[in-house]
């Protein structure tokens, strides 16, 4: 056998491990990531507990609507001053899923949970770094961190995504959905909104493979 039947040879084998290698990782990851992630059900009513407050909200001097890709319509009344680079709200669906709505001025970014910072991207798009040292989740939330990370990306209107866990087996996160720029009173705002979700069998809480592999993922809930 020559040199280049040999070389021909080796080479067919080393390509022939690279892709059982790269589908068993993608496999791996469908398994580990995606499929827990189709189980994940937003807790409706979760903020206030009235099957009427959609109703409500919706009829409210001052309020807004918005209707995600899904055609799921949800309404939310006019932000209050939290300080005065973050104004709240409160979002309900007409579904039942609620939430709690976030404005916050793209001046000085947007910044909790495990979000490091957001910044403008091209028109309502947005950059978001995630990073465990952006770490302001709180006492009920349970995060383990093999290595520390930070990572950007660009979300569009709509992306939602896992922030973390709440529970050590991953049966109960919060999900967050970016919204995308709002001006109000002449000052822009960031808008995003978070809300519970649920999940029978759990998902995996590993850090930053979960919000990575929940990032365009679609809930239909929402």
């Amino acid at each position: 056998m020559n040199d280049s039947n040999k070389l021909f040879i080796i080479s067919t084998i080393i390509v022939f491990i690279l892709t059982i290698s790269i589908n068993y990782n993608a496999i791996n990851d469908y398994y580990k990531y995606v499929l827990p992630l189709n189980t994940l059900v937003p807790s409706p009513n979760f903020f206030e507990d009235n099957q009427n407050r959609f109703k409500e909200i919706h009829n409210e001097e001052g309020s807004e609507c918005f209707t995600t890709p899904n055609e799921n319509l949800f309404c939310y009344k006019q932000p209050r001053v939290h300080d005065e680079n973050l104004l709240i709200s409160y979002v309900i669906g007409e579904n039942g899923i609620d939430g709690e709505m976030h404005f916050d001025s793209v001046e000085n970014g947007a910044f909790y949970f495990l979000m490091l910072n957001i910044t403008q991207g091209e028109g309502n798009s947005a950059i978001i770094t995630f990073a465990d040292k952006g770490y302001k989740i709180g006492a009920d939330s349970h995060a383990s961190f093999s290595d520390s990370f930070e990572f950007s990306t660009k979300i569009e209107p709509f992306d939602t995504f896992v922030s973390h866990c709440t529970t050590y087996e991953g049966k109960s996160v919060t999900l967050v959905q970016y919204l995308g720029t709002k001006t109000i009173d002449g000052k822009d705002y960031f808008v995003t909104w978070h809300m519970p979700a649920e999940s029978e069998i759990g998902v995996t809480c590993e850090y930053p493979q979960l919000i990575q592999h929940s990032l365009g993922h679609n809930f239909r809930e929402l």
